[in-house]
């Protein structure tokens, strides 16, 4: 796979030996490194901070005895909260173990490790790149459970999103020294959903009631504009019963239908009072088959027609 990023390399600024891995283990939470190999440890690093995330370069020349290093209860005890890390190799392979598992892991393909479970890591390439985030597990729509359940995971091309997330890591890559200042939040939340899709695709287990509804109420809303939305399309989306799916909206306030409708028309009133399109427009726009319908669906829900709506509202 191409690789059209910018290239950062080994060359000025250039840190060396138990500074780098001070560095390191400052960028990526706390880590306690092996004394073999750090004499002979040469590199560049780039961290920063995006929104809640904290994305990392690092650049490394090893020596014979190569680079490793864990997390124990001592380091694990050191992080202020929970963290998610996906790291993808750039150049070289690293390997990953815990009690209960190993991976070795390749140029654009990912890991994913928990920082409240322990892990080593080991990199024996004379030279080593990769780009990682670190993700707080308060931002992803993932619960404890999931997070450490995906701990010393492999993402490599037989997942269906692999080549996303790969992609998405290579131009993070791109703009780390860049000013982002003004696009941070977006920037982090197009980072944190495509995670939170990769993380689903792990996830087989069954989904309870209640993680279900908020996970088919972000897809209607993601869906919202589509006139074709429906409980049979949200079924078949989530890969459930038509049946089922009504069922589980019937302790809501709002059938599944209704839901589908009340959330049409509150993205309808934004467009009614900034938008300079004819109401008929705005009605085809979220997903009304006519003016008439969306005219009569509005009043039921708000009391008067979207046209004294937007009278009222005019800026």
């Amino acid at each position: 796979m191409k690789q059209s990023r910018k290239e950062f390399t080994l060359g000025r600024h250039l840190i060396e030996g138990e500074k780098l891995s001070r560095i390191i283990d400052m960028s990526h939470l706390a880590w306690t490194f092996d004394s073999k190999g750090q004499e002979q440890l040469v590199g560049n690093v780039i961290s920063r901070a995006v929104g809640p995330l904290r994305i990392t370069w690092v650049n490394l020349s090893l020596g014979v005895e190569g680079f490793r290093g864990w997390r124990d209860q001592q380091e694990i005890d050191k992080s202020p909260e929970k963290y998610l890390t996906i790291v993808m190799p750039i150049k070289g392979y690293i390997k990953l173990r815990t009690t209960d598992k190993s991976i070795r892991v390749h140029v654009n393909e990912l890991a994913i490790w928990d920082s409240s479970q322990c892990i080593h890591f080991e990199i024996n390439d004379c030279q080593y790149e990769h780009i990682s985030v670190i993700i707080p597990q308060r931002v992803l729509r993932a619960d404890e459970s999931n997070c450490k359940d995906l701990h010393c995971s492999h993402l490599d091309e037989t997942n269906l999103l692999s080549e996303l997330c790969v992609q998405h890591m290579i131009t993070l890559s791109k703009f780390l020294d860049k000013q982002l200042r003004p696009y941070e939040i977006s920037l982090s939340n197009v980072t944190v959903n495509i995670v939170h899709a990769v993380l689903a695709s792990f996830n087989n287990r069954p989904r309870d009631k209640e993680t279900l509804i908020d996970e088919i109420k972000d897809y209607i809303d993601c869906y919202i504009s589509d006139d074709t939305l429906s409980p049979s399309t949200i079924a078949a989306a989530f890969q459930i019963s038509t049946r089922y799916v009504h069922k589980i909206f019937e302790e809501e306030d709002y059938k599944i239908g209704a839901w589908i409708m009340r959330r049409r028309l509150e993205r309808s009133c934004n467009d009614l009072v900034s938008a300079k399109s004819s109401i008929t427009s705005i009605a085809f726009r979220w997903g009304f088959k006519d003016h008439a319908h969306y005219s009569r669906a509005f009043k039921r829900r708000f009391g008067i027609t979207p046209s004294k709506y937007r009278d009222s509202n005019h800026r």
